[in-house]
């Protein structure tokens, strides 16, 4: 009974830690977003989205899915230190390794993207975000369940860099120090985060390559590709949008798809990834119950979403006219429209990764979503370059609805019933640990 009440603590706490570090961590860029846009302007205000956009799938790469397949792995080490730390260094490892990788590319691709070389600032800058999350061991912590003591760690150099922010940044030509700052927190950010390892767990912040890193990401690989491509699906529209149309147009698309995410990142994503291996070992231990524990959040989950996207909805023109100003208007209609997004994505997130991924079915997962991206891109293809904006819209949506229904007939084929409307009754999930595991 004591263990079950120290896990509940222990995933409340995860939950309520993750909660505030993905509001610091998005709150940075939200808050200075008016101030961004009436500084820079709506052009340069595009081009800081676009490479946000677009490094985010270097990140992506760099963090290569151990959120998932390391989290999950860490509790099975606890009772062994030895194992734990050099886990730990083999992780940190590959997503150094991963990082040098992800700067060689990203240079090579400044070189060919439409006025690329003419904003090799907001590039460069851009990209200290890849590095800080590659340094970031974010998924080990989450792993031993003790998010909350990086809380304090993160609030001081992010609050620092946000007031710098609008310090400095006057024009369009100061457009790169958004980014930069962003970067330099993070970075600062992931430093700090490994001396407490070190002088709290003494945990070895070393880096070391060698083979078992290199089978370590080959391994890996399956559980990256999935999540890779459920952001891709996401936000390929953005990438297209900055080929296809101006700057301007990427600046008032991204607004509305930003807010949009306010909702995924603030509400969802803590909430899941506090989740996701208390119900992963749930799951390996007894299927039936662990999928009635994940159908018991489903609800609590659905009403804080719903909750928010509605506020969001009602204040959302007088937040963008108040805030950004006449220009970024259209906005408005591109968010409404796309506020859909989060309710589907959270059904999408459990089938894919907290239930198929928890029970090792990668492969299933892969497979699914990149026949979904492949359909994402091809959707993003012709309507964009038939409707512009709005296709972009249609593209995102549509996208979405077919993953889900791609999920729903992969479990079915596999004979799960993940389905248990019984337990959606709006309660905290009771959750058990599984001694042996």
């Amino acid at each position: 009974m004591d263990k079950q009440k120290n896990l509940g603590r222990g995933v409340l706490s995860n939950v309520f830690a993750n909660g505030i570090l993905q509001f610091l961590n998005y709150a940075f860029p939200v808050l200075t977003l008016p101030f961004l846009g009436s500084a820079i302007g709506l052009e340069e205000f595009g081009v800081v989205n676009f490479f946000s956009v677009l490094v985010g799938y270097f990140t992506l790469f760099v963090i290569y899915g151990f959120d998932a397949s390391a989290t999950r792995k860490v509790p099975e080490l606890e009772d062994d230190f030895k194992k734990m730390n050099l886990f730990f260094v083999e992780i940190q490892s590959s997503k150094v390794l991963l990082l040098i990788l992800a700067f060689i590319v990203f240079s090579l691709l400044i070189l060919i993207i439409p006025e690329g070389i003419d904003n090799y600032k907001v590039a460069l800058a851009t990209f200290g975000v890849t590095a800080g999350w590659a340094l970031m061991p974010n998924w080990f912590v989450q792993g031993i369940r003790r998010m909350s003591d990086l809380v304090w760690i993160n609030i001081i150099p992010k609050a620092i860099f946000l007031g710098l922010v609008f310090l400095t940044i006057k024009s369009k030509e100061d457009s790169y120090l958004y980014p930069l700052f962003i970067s330099l927190s993070i970075v600062i950010c992931a430093l700090l985060s490994i001396i407490y390892l070190k002088f709290r767990l003494n945990i070895s912040p070393r880096i070391r390559f060698n083979k078992s890193v290199l089978i370590r990401i080959w391994q890996e690989r399956l559980v990256f590709f999935s999540s890779f491509v459920n952001n891709f699906n996401q936000t390929i529209g953005i990438i297209f949008l900055g080929f296809f149309v101006t700057y301007s147009e990427v600046g008032v698309f991204s607004l509305g798809w930003r807010m949009m995410n306010i909702i995924q990142v603030l509400v969802s994503i803590p909430i899941l990834q506090a989740l996701y291996p208390v119900l992963g070992s749930q799951l390996r231990s007894d299927l039936k119950s662990g999928t009635k524990v994940l159908n018991e959040s489903i609800p609590l989950i659905l009403v804080f979403i719903f909750s928010c996207s509605s506020f969001l909805w009602g204040t959302s023109p007088w937040l963008i006219q108040f805030f950004f100003g006449e220009e970024f208007m259209e906005s408005v209609g591109i968010y409404r429209w796309l506020s859909i997004i989060p309710l589907i994505s959270v059904f999408n997130h459990l089938m894919g990764s907290s239930f198929l991924l928890n029970l090792g079915y990668d492969k299933e997962v892969l497979r699914v979503t990149i026949w979904v991206s492949i359909l994402a891109v091809s959707l993003n293809l012709f309507l964009i370059w038939n409707y512009g904006l709005n296709g972009a819209i249609i593209s995102i949506i549509i996208t979405e609805l077919i993953l889900f229904l791609f999920y729903n007939a992969v479990i079915k084929k596999l004979g799960f019933n993940f389905w248990r409307f019984s337990a959606w009754k709006l309660k905290v999930p009771q959750l058990k640990k599984n001694d042996g595991a």
